[in-house]
């Protein structure tokens, strides 16, 4: 029977918590090159269509060798409890609950079992390679979890269901490789302390913890959200609420010994089922910009620093050292790719032989799924924090093997992104021309939601007279122009089915509304200039006039190049503009 565990030994992270380390302060110069550096690496990457993390981290690098950069740090305590309860909060707000739950089983295992699968072998290789039992398994801890936010950002082209799976288990995975991680900082100091039992209490309490708290926060947020929208409806109040959930579970979470990252995680999931439908108008507005911006700046900050520590822990390595890590770094990789390509066909084929249902046969994939799913596995943020967070002395004694374990995460984070990233769309094209019996294309999702917007149209217009009524509106001549605009809508959907939005007007009356919204823009700016209206005055014109663009545009979108579009399918069905319409559609 094991000792009772104190709050250090329950909680994955507490492990990970020290005191408040030196030159965590940033001047205005380093801010001024951090934000320089970003904007350069993201202009590159747009205008060359490259992999904009590689680069940020080769930023990262150039910063690291200007005079500001030599002082420059994050503390690994900031991207733990920080950086991440906010990146994966999001993440998990918007990934789609409906595929979730269909394939919820698939989504676990790949979470948990999978994770376990390629640490295993990493530590092996390892072990082989002559890295200590600590090293190796910490190596594979910090491996072991894919990440969420590179799998949005690089895995375009992905059909929605496996795109779905691959978030999901990437948002619950960390929960899983935290645990490993405290365990392999445990073996690292003294691999006695680690027994059986001690891994199946701390395994079931960061879960079980985890989630609990999650559960609890997420609902009582939602409660308190709804009863709170009867007395205000303060859009700033709600985002800024918002903000502060992730950062509540987390903390509750760990407290109690549970995974935090796994609270936020199943925060986010009920909060997106349940309090989504009451959210406000200005809610979404002001949220959801914030939210995307917020998201991007941090993602932008991790890779970024990640670029300016290498170089110091290159040159604090000793050359026989150095050697050591760049030999290691490529068989590390192999390892990881091997690993969780060999994890995918044993959970397979596992649910084969105890699955035998008919309708299982339908969510089946063939072998060019599986090698989908592996090259989409991309390791990111989270392996490099926990690289970044290993302490650097255990018990006064400094352990020797930290910036060598940092070293071949770091490359190993690397060769994942630009290796799978540039591989991953002509992988997913190789794939579709022999799709799996359960794969779902992006033509027969456009079609699901053309035919779910045409239905939603037609039930309106079929209960406009009921609507008016409960709306107190009894002028025929407004119910019978909101009908035939709604009409309009439905024969547009109706006719547009091969494109991912229908117009809301014809292509002419489009062109000549926009134009006539910019002659208007413009006569604003001009009276705002000349002094017949004050500033407040034209933003509010130019609001409604945002607003109306709006209305014929549709929400904005990324635009995307036409030749990327040859090579690169998307998913997220991408839409080329019409003649007369604006881009941003």
């Amino acid at each position: 029977m094991t000792a009772p565990l104190s709050r250090a030994d329950r909680s994955p992270l507490a492990t990970l918590i020290p005191g408040r380390e030196p030159g965590s302060l940033m001047t205005i110069e380093m801010i001024v090159a951090l934000i320089g550096a970003s904007v350069v690496a993201y202009a590159i990457a747009n205008r060359f269509r490259l992999i904009a993390p590689v680069l940020l981290i080769a930023a990262g690098v150039g910063v690291a060798l200007l005079p500001v950069g030599e002082e420059m740090s994050l503390p690994s305590t900031v991207v733990l409890t920080i950086f991440l309860p906010i990146l994966l909060y999001w993440e998990s707000l918007s990934v789609s609950l409906n595929r979730m739950r269909r394939s919820l089983r698939g989504i676990i295992l790949s979470a948990t079992v999978l994770v376990a699968i390629t640490a295993a072998l990493i530590t092996l290789i390892g072990v082989l390679m002559g890295l200590s039992v600590g090293a190796a398994l910490l190596i594979g801890a910090c491996l072991g979890p894919t990440d969420a936010t590179a799998v949005s950002s690089l895995g375009r082209g992905i059909n929605p269901n496996g795109r779905t799976v691959l978030q999901a288990e990437s948002l619950l995975n960390d929960g899983t490789a935290l645990v490993i991680f405290a365990i392999a900082l445990q073996a690292a100091q003294d691999s006695s302390d680690v027994t059986a039992g001690l891994v199946t209490h701390q395994l079931l309490l960061s879960f079980g913890g985890g989630i609990g708290a999650g559960v609890l926060v997420g609902a009582a947020v939602t409660k308190i959200g709804i009863r709170v929208r009867t007395i205000t409806d303060d859009p700033m109040l709600a985002t800024i609420t918002a903000l502060a959930t992730p950062f509540l579970t987390f903390f509750l979470a760990e407290e109690i010994g549970g995974s935090g990252v796994l609270a936020v995680v199943t925060c986010g999931i009920v909060i997106s089922r349940f309090a989504a439908p009451h959210m406000s108008l200005g809610s979404r507005v002001l949220g959801i910009p914030f939210w995307t911006i917020l998201t991007h700046i941090l993602n932008t900050i991790l890779f970024v620093m990640v670029g300016v520590a290498l170089p110091g822990i290159i040159t604090e390595l000793p050359r026989a050292d150095l050697v050591r890590g760049l030999i290691l770094i490529p068989i590390i990789y192999i390892a990881m790719v091997a690993g969780r390509f060999a994890g995918h066909h044993l959970i397979i084929y596992s649910i084969r032989a105890l699955d035998r249902r008919p309708e299982q046969r339908l969510r089946r994939t063939n072998i060019r799924g599986r090698i989908v799913s592996t090259v989409a596995g991309f390791r990111g943020a989270i392996s490099l924090a926990m690289a970044l967070s290993i302490p650097a002395s255990f018990d006064g004694a400094a352990y020797t093997e930290r910036n060598l374990i940092i070293l071949v995460v770091a490359g190993a984070t690397l060769l994942s992104l630009l290796i799978q990233g540039l591989a991953l769309p002509y992988v997913v094209r190789w794939a579709n021309a022999r799709p799996s019996a359960g794969t779902q294309t992006a033509e027969s999702v456009e079609s699901q939601e053309t035919g779910a917007l045409a239905d939603i149209l037609a039930d309106t217009i079929s209960q406009l007279d009921a609507i008016a009524e409960r709306a107190g509106v009894d002028d025929d001549a407004a119910i019978a122009a909101v009908r035939a605009d709604y009409a309009r809508r439905h024969d547009s959907v109706l006719n547009s089915a091969t494109e991912s939005e229908a117009d809301v007007y014809s292509r002419p009356e489009s062109a000549l509304r926009l134009a006539v919204i910019e002659h208007l823009r413009e006569r604003v700016y001009s009276l705002r200039f000349a002094g017949r209206i004050d500033d407040s005055t034209a933003s509010r014109v130019n609001r409604r006039l945002d607003v109306e663009t709006l209305h014929i545009n549709g929400p904005p979108r990324r635009r995307v190049d036409r030749r990327r579009r040859r090579s690169e399918p998307d998913v997220a069905g991408a839409h080329r503009p019409r003649r007369g319409q604006s881009p941003c559609r």
